[in-house]
């Protein structure tokens, strides 16, 4: 008889066997305990150093540099300040008038001198980082292929799987690295798939963390995953600088994002954070279950924008006079903002001791096929949202649903314009006595409903909040300001408590510890108006809160590895901010021979004088 063909056995991966083998996996180096971002001065040449936009300092060059370094007659005889480089740079700003110049101005002034630009930044965040302000001004994403114009960052191909730790490797600075900021295009500012050209955004995650938090610029690595795009237009458009070919999914995506995340904890150690952003609501869900135990791993809009979601909300009940437990939330839309608040509310009823099904009856969620139940036969519940079914007869629509769950809290990311009609808000203000209502999708144009519809059809009750920075409004003869709820207030603190506390892990509670101290820093003059967010103006010191209250959450749960604990954590940040004014070049020269001089009048002389 011939002998049946032995089946091949396919053995299931053990998490704890993977997780061991990771351990032990060798590392090029931990850039956590470099804190000198300076390079050796002997590496270094005068040429180098003015080509070099992190090194350069243009017209601040002294003479005296300036000769030693053999770069002298390259820029004309003044030498300017920091402030005269400034004011000089500010005037020319204001001549520029379309968002294309300022856009194309910056990009090229931060690939000439890197400390200028921040410094340009960090002197009027409000003038100058509203050019990159992707939330609102999205041309940069629309015209990337036309406004590229210097490297800033890594771009990674699905090209490149099986060779993506030596792609890593070219980094330049990767020796300075501490967290990576990181997207693939998939889903950008609730308009869809982009592809490369959502690159801006994740270099406007670096200018915030500089600019509001004061991280160093030389410690983030932004990169670009290119694993291509399904936008029609894109791959129709021959200037379109990504892949051509349509968006890799599924085992092979997941291969190669398994290998970018190895790469990393080789090349950078376990400290290295990766930040996440604009993925796929779907691909974020999974990817932060499966790596945020093993490394130090946060997903942007499912975490740090889900908490400042949560944070508004904690505001908001110290001026209705509710307790969080009486909250009943009311979700609209599968967007990655809806999922994230949700489960970080969910994390903070269970802090306040409600059970998991408690916790979970004050959530819920629907979309334009009604509410999300296990009954529901028409229409598939997305898989993303399938965590937040429930058992419950079929609701066919967001008005249904109101008028059955009396929700006093409204929540839409849905990217449906205007679907927040008059009907709607009314059933809320009739729902609750002061209704809380998001309208979270960007840009403006796609909000669910606007600011004046909100305060009209509630007759001035409402809480309203919306991921665009609104003006204030008048509702019978009194002023209200729509919140602004956005990732500023919050990201640049977390990255910073994260990366000096050499957390291994991010686990949801240190968002919880960033919500708590954010809702606490709003004005009681700000909460008169109903705004539920602490000035903008103040978001340094606002991130510096956050940066503390993260450190000392890490070292009260024995998560942090910096040891000895400084004994003045607040100094300690304080010392570890960046700062953006220029250094000393040259080493100054002294004499190491004796000194030969031939009459005791030439010695009087030389050590008056000399």
């Amino acid at each position: 008889m011939r002998a049946k063909k032995q089946q091949p056995v396919h053995k299931c991966i053990d998490e704890d066997a993977k997780l061991l083998t990771l351990e032990g996996m060798p590392r090029e180096l931990d850039t956590f305990w470099r804190t000198d971002s300076q390079l050796p001065r002997s590496q270094l040449s005068g040429h180098r150093m003015y080509r070099l936009s992190s090194l350069n300092k243009s017209s601040a060059f002294s003479h005296r540099e300036r000769q030693l370094l053999s770069i002298h007659g390259f820029m004309p005889a003044a030498v300017f300040t920091v402030k005269q480089q400034l004011e000089a740079c500010t005037q020319h700003f204001a001549t520029l008038t379309s968002n294309f110049q300022k856009y194309i101005f910056l990009t090229e002034l931060e690939g000439f001198n890197r400390k200028l630009f921040f410094n340009l930044l960090i002197s009027d965040p409000e003038t100058f980082m509203s050019v990159f302000k992707s939330s609102e001004f999205y041309f940069s994403v629309k015209n990337f292929s036309i406004l590229y114009t210097s490297t800033r960052g890594m771009y990674l191909t699905i090209k490149d799987r099986g060779h993506i730790y030596d792609v890593l490797r070219n980094w330049p600075r990767r020796h300075d690295v501490r967290y990576l900021v990181v997207t693939n295009g998939d889903s950008v500012l609730s308009m869809g798939d982009y592809g490369v050209n959502a690159a801006p955004v994740v270099f406007f995650k670096l200018y915030q963390n500089v600019a509001y938090g004061g991280v160093n610029p030389d410690s983030c690595l932004p990169v670009m995953l290119d694993v291509g795009t399904n936008n029609e237009e894109l791959l129709r458009d021959p200037m379109y600088l990504g892949l051509p070919q349509r968006r890799v999914t599924g085992a092979e995506y997941e291969a190669f994002f398994e290998e970018f995340t190895v790469a990393v904890l080789r090349l950078f150690g376990p400290r290295a954070i990766i930040q996440t952003k604009n993925f796929g609501a779907l691909d974020s869900i999974k990817q932060l279950e499966r790596y945020r135990k093993r490394q130090c791993f946060m997903d942007v809009s499912l975490q740090a924008l889900g908490a400042c979601g949560l944070a508004g909300l904690l505001a908001a009940n110290k001026i209705t006079e509710g307790t969080f437990k009486a909250n009943k939330l009311l979700f609209y839309g599968n967007g990655t903002f809806n999922i994230g608040m949700a489960r970080m509310c969910l994390a903070y009823l269970k802090r306040l001791r409600l059970d998991e099904s408690a916790a979970r009856e004050r959530i819920w969620f629907c979309d334009a096929h009604g509410l999300i139940v296990h009954g529901r036969c028409d229409h598939k519940v997305p898989t993303e949202l399938l965590e937040f079914k429930h058992r419950h007869e079929p609701v066919g629509s967001l008005l249904d649903a109101i008028n059955l769950l009396k929700p006093n809290v409204l929540v839409g990311c849905s990217s449906e314009p205007n679907v927040f009609t008059k009907d709607i808000i009314r059933a809320m203000e009739q729902s609750a006595e002061q209704p809380i209502i998001y309208a979270m999708s960007t840009p403006l144009e796609l909000a669910e409903c606007c600011a004046d519809d909100a305060f009209v059809y509630t007759k001035g009750h409402c809480i309203f909040i919306s991921a665009a920075q609104l003006p204030s409004l008048k509702y019978a003869n009194k002023v209200y300001q729509p919140g602004y709820c956005n990732v500023q207030y919050m990201l640049p603190g977390l990255t910073l408590g994260v990366m000096l506390s050499g957390m291994t892990s991010v686990p949801d509670e240190t968002f919880l510890v960033a919500a708590d101290r954010l809702a606490n820093l709003v004005w009681p003059n700000d909460m008169a108006k109903r705004d539920v967010f602490p000035p903008m103006r103040k978001l340094k010191c606002i991130n510096l809160q956050i940066t503390e209250a993260v450190f000392a959450y890490a070292y009260r749960r024995n998560l942090a590895t910096l040891w000895p604990e400084p004994t003045n954590p607040k100094h300690y940040i304080e010392s570890m901010l960046y700062d953006p004014e220029y250094v000393e070049v040259c080493q100054p020269i002294y004499c190491i021979t004796d000194q030969q001089i031939g009459t005791t009048e030439s010695i009087q002389y030389y050590k008056q004088k000399i």
